[in-house]
C-alpha cells in the first residue's frame, strides 16, 4: 500500500524517516500490561505526549494487542527496544505502510481501544482487505526485531 494521499503527521512538520510496526501475529499483549504502550506514553514532542501505540481488544487472541497510529509515531524506536517478544520492527516511512497490510490482524478503532481517550484518536480505516476504497489505515503492525537498528530499515 502506498503512503496515503494527504498524510499529515500530528506532531511533525514532515513525516518521520521511519515508523514502528507491530507484528500482531507475535504480539502477546504482555499479559495486558504492554511495555511498548508504557514507554510510548513517556515520549513528548513540544510538550505533547506522543502516545502513538494503542491497545485494542481481540476476540481471537488471549490478550489485547498493540497497534501503532502512523500519524503519531515519531520513529523513536523506544517501543522496539522494550518489546520482550521482539515483534516491533522499525521500517522506513514508505515500507511501514506495506508491512501494515501484511501484519495487522486487528486494526485500530476507538471501539476496540482498551484505554480510549476521547479527542485523541485519529480517524482510521480497517487494514488490508477490509479497507474502504481510498481510505488510509492509521496503524502499522510489523515484523520481528532485535532492537531499533534491526529490521529492514535502510
Amino acid at each position: 500500500m502506498p503512503v496515503p494521499a494527504g498524510f499529515k503527521h500530528l506532531f511533525l512538520k514532515k513525516p518521520p524517516k521511519r515508523l514502528a510496526v507491530v507484528d500482531q501475529n507475535g504480539c502477546s499483549g504482555c499479559a495486558n500490561s504492554p511495555a511498548c504502550v508504557a514507554f510510548c506514553e513517556t515520549v513528548t514532542v513540544k510538550d505533547q505526549v506522543v502516545d502513538a501505540i494503542r491497545y485494542v481488544t481481540s476476540p481471537d487472541a488471549p490478550n489485547n494487542l498493540a497497534v501503532i497510529e502512523y500519524d503519531k509515531c515519531i520513529g523513536c524506536a523506544l517501543c522496539a527496544e522494550v518489546c520482550p517478544w521482539e515483534t516491533i520492527t522499525m521500517y522506513t516511512f514508505e515500507e511501514a505502510f506495506d508491512a501494515s497490510d501484511r501484519e495487522t490482524l486487528i486494526p485500530y478503532s476507538p471501539e476496540l481501544d482498551v484505554n480510549f481517550k476521547p479527542g485523541t484518536a485519529a480517524a482510521v480505516a480497517p487494514a488490508s482487505g477490509a479497507a474502504s476504497a481510498g481510505a488510509a489505515p492509521a496503524v502499522a503492525p510489523g515484523g520481528t526485531t532485535t532492537g531499533a537498528a534491526a529490521g529492514p530499515l535502510t
